[in-house]
């Protein structure tokens, strides 16, 4: 599951969100939301967050992350999130 997402795509659609979301309260503390998708980062600025579709996924130094989810469904969803951002904002 490590080599499921590719950390360039979370880091610009990361940027996205960024950019173009809302600003939004997410579990972490403040961030900001775009088509369904929630962001925030790290005190530090090393660990990016995000929230979506019952997942949280965590970004941190030299690009390793961390899914908690309850199921693959739930990753899968996350994953065509993820993608359809990419692809249209």
């Amino acid at each position: 599951m490590q080599n499921l997402i590719d950390a360039k795509l979370l880091m610009k659609v990361f940027g996205k969100i960024e950019q173009r979301g809302d600003p939004a309260k997410t579990p972490v503390g403040n961030g900001f939301e775009l088509a369904g998708m929630q962001v925030a980062t790290g005190f530090d600025g090393y660990d990016l967050y995000f929230f979506a579709d019952g997942v949280s996924l965590t970004l941190g130094f030299h690009q390793k992350y961390h899914i908690d989810a309850q199921n693959e469904e739930q990753i899968d969803a996350f994953m065509q999130r993820l993608k359809q951002i990419d692809s249209r904002h």
